[in-house]
């Protein structure tokens, strides 16, 4: 079996079974019938760009940067429930002010989410400021983390 037919069949497996380890993963390619080492399946899963996430059984399973985004967004959901006390566009900033100690968690998700049209970010103890391109994509950039709060 070729490369190419190897990863299309690791996809495969990642989307169809909660794998947790390289083992388990070489245990599903063996009974499909390929036989390859531990050290080519870790270069396959740097391929595909797997990653590990939280699973509903516990533990964490590889999976793909796309679902990863979910999991962000869902981390996000919480800390906005949980650590936020309050949120305010001034120009070109969004000033997200959150429990003590929480804003350098807070910018952490901002710039691992694709926010189109946010600079960066700059945090301290209880205050996370989001630097925007534009004042009308820090309204925006407002209204979409506004959206995750609800």
């Amino acid at each position: 079996m070729n490369r190419e037919m190897r990863l299309q069949l690791i996809t495969k497996l990642v989307s169809e079974f909660e794998i947790k380890t390289q083992e388990e993963l070489q245990h599903l390619l063996t009974k499909k019938g390929l036989r390859i080492t531990q050290a080519t399946i870790s270069r396959d899963i740097h391929a595909l760009q797997l990653i590990k996430v939280p699973c509903k059984s516990g533990g964490f399973k590889y999976s793909f940067k796309l679902d990863q985004e979910y999991f962000v967004s869902e981390k996000l959901k919480n800390k906005l429930r949980d650590a936020l006390v309050g949120m305010e566009v001034i120009q070109y900033f969004i000033v997200v002010k959150t429990l003590p100690g929480h804003a350098h968690s807070f910018g952490a998700l901002f710039d691992s989410m694709n926010l189109e049209g946010k600079a960066g970010t700059i945090c301290g103890n209880d205050t996370c400021l989001i630097i925007c391109r534009s004042p009308e994509e820090a309204i925006r950039i407002q209204q979409q983390i506004d959206s995750l709060n609800h």
